[in-house]
Order: C-alpha cells, then structure tokens, then sequence
C-alpha cells in the first residue's frame, strides 16, 4: 500500500505561469487590432478615393488667403499627417503597446528576486545579495539541525513506540519521520513544501530510470525541471532502500521547492538512522526476552 501527501500549487505559480501567455497574447490582440484596423481604411479609401489610397489628398481652404509660413507648413505636412486615420491607428496601437511592455515589466518584480530593477527613471529595490546569503545559511542551519534531531535520543525514542510484538515497522517509522520533515521544510526559513510516497512494491513507470540511479549509485536522485513556470511539471528526489528484505522507494516532489545536495544526504540519513534505530531497538527486545525466559 502507497502512502501519499499531496503539495497543492499556490496562486503565485499560477499567476507566473500564466504571465507570458498573457503577455503574449495581449501583443497578439493588439497587433491583430492594428492589421484589421488598417486593412478596414485602406478598403474603404480603395472604394471611395483609390488615388487617396496611395497619395494624401490635401484641402486648400481658399477662404483664408493670407497665412504665415509656419501656419502653411502645419497645414501642408504636420495637420495631414495626424488627421490621417491610418496614422491614428498606428499612434494608438503604439502607445497600446508602450503601456502594455511597461505593465509586465513591473508585474513580475513582485514574484521575482532582484537586487535593483530601473526603467526610465523608475527605480525598485527588492531584495540583495546579502540577504539571499542569510537566507541560504539559515536555510543550511535548518536542515542541520534536522540532521541532528534525526540521529538523536529523541528520534530514537519515537521509534521505540512504534514497538508492537517485538518488532518496528520500517515503512510506518519513516512515513511517521518524513510528515515531521514536511511539516519542517514548510516552515521558515526553508519554506519547502513538498509530497512523499513511500513505495513497496510497483513504482509509476516514470521513476523507473531515477530508480535505477539510486540502485546502482546507493544514493539519492535528485531531478529538478529545468523551467521553474512550469506548474506541470514537480521537482523530484526519489530514494531506493532495502532492509529486511524488502524493498522501499521513496519519491519526494515538490511544485515550488528545488532539492539540493544537503535535501539529499539528509534524506539518505533519515532512512539509515531509522534502519539503524529498529535494529538496536530489536536487537534489545530479543535480547530482553531471552533473559527473561532462562530467568524462568
């Protein structure tokens, strides 16, 4: 039986996926405005003026005979050219896009993390180097000390509770051991929310190469996605363990969290100190009872 806990994505990995396809098909509207836009006039010019298709016709008003010469350049080259509706498609559908590159350009610095962002005098500053450094060495501290709690007498005395007829379920200990590792990388500073599912007979056939890996290496195999947008795809660590002649595979994935080389050794600890603490913990039970019974 699989045991599995489920990582949901979060409004933030919908919102960043979903940006460059909105982005893009906002330029696409926009363009595809100023093509049918175009074409429309230029029908219309075709059927009313076909000369005017091609030339600006201008009006002379012969009203007002005397003008200045900057009132006759206006009139003979800037007036027309605004006037024009074929022009005023192209200014707006320019500006239209002025306005839209300038909106995703701000969007993304509030999911991003950046030391200093500048467009035109616009300047934001989000975050720095050195705090990305004390996060990271927080980050490292957390996962040491998880490190330690694992191969300590604490853990050590959870696992005496599983005791039941002088044995210790391996798969129930490290189910019970990987909740207590979610429930750490959820929190701060690691922020690492992830699923499990600890295998024991058929694994999905997607895992059958990294499994593989993990058998010939011994180690853990990480596979993280190469496009952090995309919220189809997981983040994968995935561990094979046997013990007791049995065997157990144990598939980590995460949505929003990129495993690492420390994820790894801390994970192949967990299921050795486990292995490790049952065989003690028998080892004594049997060796208890045996004394109790040439006692009697």
């Amino acid at each position: 039986m699989n045991s599995r806990f489920q990582e949901k994505r979060t409004l933030f990995q919908w919102i960043n996926m979903m940006i460059p396809y909105i982005y893009t098909i906002g330029i696409l509207l926009i363009l595809v405005w100023m093509a049918t836009s175009s074409l429309i006039i230029g029908i219309s010019t075709w059927q009313e003026n076909p000369k005017a298709f091609f030339l600006q016709e201008i009006e002379v008003d012969n009203s007002n005979t005397v003008q200045t010469v900057q009132e006759t350049a206006f009139s003979l080259i800037i007036k027309p050219f605004v006037e024009s509706n074929f022009n005023q498609v192209i200014f707006r559908g320019l500006f239209l896009l002025f306005i839209w590159f300038l909106l995703f350009l701000i969007i993304p610095v509030a999911f991003k993390r950046l030391k200093r962002f500048k467009f035109l005098n616009l300047e934001f500053e989000v975050d720095n180097i050195e705090q990305a450094a004390i996060e990271t060495v927080e980050i490292s501290g957390t996962k040491a000390k998880l490190m330690a709690y694992f191969t300590g007498d604490d853990a050590s005395g959870r696992t005496l509770e599983f005791l039941f007829r002088s044995a210790i379920d391996f798969k129930e200990v490290l189910e019970y051991f990987l909740e207590e590792t979610q429930i750490g990388y959820k929190n701060q500073p690691i922020n690492g929310a992830f699923s499990f599912a600890v295998y024991t007979g058929d694994t999905p056939e997607k895992f059958v190469d990294l499994i593989d890996e993990s058998k010939e290496t011994g180690e853990a195999v990480v596979f993280n996605r190469t496009d952090d947008l995309n919220v189809w795809k997981k983040n994968y660590l995935i561990y094979y363990f046997a013990y007791d002649n049995l065997e157990f595979t144990t598939v980590i994935e995460s949505f929003t969290y990129s495993f690492d080389i420390i994820d790894k050794y801390l994970f192949e600890l967990l299921h050795k100190t486990i292995a490790k603490n049952i065989e003690n913990i028998e080892y004594m039970v049997a060796l208890t009872n045996s004394e109790s019974i040439e006692n009697q």
